[in-house]
């Protein structure tokens, strides 16, 4: 049975991986919650995403947060799912 820092720990090497060979930028760990059933870790992750904008003939984006929930089996390690978090 995976405690809450295995769980972070799953979820952070799990969307590192998905994203690679590019880090992601300002990576944090927002929220974690275990699931009604105890069955399963939802780890919410964000990242900072840089956007092309009308400022970009200044050398500049624009940067917004993306979050991503992850559902991670408590007792597996597996992610099982990845979904974009409204906030």
């Amino acid at each position: 049975m995976l405690d809450v820092r295995e769980a972070v720990k799953v979820a952070t090497e799990y969307i590192q991986a998905l994203y690679t060979p590019q880090p992601l930028p300002e990576l944090r760990l927002e929220e974690v919650e275990r699931s009604a059933d105890e069955k399963f870790w939802e780890v919410t992750l964000s990242f900072v995403v840089r956007e092309p904008t009308a400022y970009l003939s200044l050398g500049e984006a624009a940067r917004t947060r993306e979050y991503k929930l992850l559902r991670v089996d408590a007792e597996s390690g597996q992610v099982q799912s990845m979904k974009i978090r409204r906030v």
